[in-house]
């Protein structure tokens, strides 16, 4: 039993002298208008009607065929929205412009705030008076 203690007190000291690796950012994911260009698709928007009230995920009430759409965001300051593999019926497809301007993105008029960007997709969040949208994109 002593031995035992003896192992796991060393293991302890050791383990928990152990210097964990470093995260470093990748340099290459800032947000800027270039790195915001690509191909995303919707995974949830979140509504808040006001700070009382508990958020609700609106997406679970799209179409199958919609929530699989594809935002594309082109270096013009073009985007088109289209259909993704499940097209709807009708087919929609919706084009406009976007510009960005430090975390303000601007999508046809509309303006929202790059909350959260990552090399690997972003969250859009849009203020109505006291109602809260936050739009959460994976790029593909």
């Amino acid at each position: 039993m002593k031995k035992i203690i003896t192992l796991a007190a060393y293991l302890i000291v050791t383990f928990s002298s152990c210097k964990k690796a470093e995260v470093v950012p990748n340099s290459n994911c800032v947000l800027s208008a270039s790195n915001i260009l690509g191909t995303y698709k919707i995974t949830s928007i979140l509504y808040k009607s006001d700070p009382q009230t508990p958020e609700i995920d609106y997406f679970m009430y799209y179409d199958e065929c919609e929530k699989d759409n594809l935002l594309i965001l082109n270096s013009n300051n073009t985007y088109v929205i289209s259909e993704g593999a499940t097209a709807c019926s009708p087919t929609t497809s919706e084009s406009g412009n976007w510009n960005l301007n430090q975390s303000t993105i601007t999508i046809n008029s509309e303006l929202g705030t790059v909350t959260d960007f990552s090399c690997s997709g972003m969250k859009i969040k849009k203020v109505y008076g006291a109602e809260v949208t936050t739009i959460i994109l994976a790029k593909q």
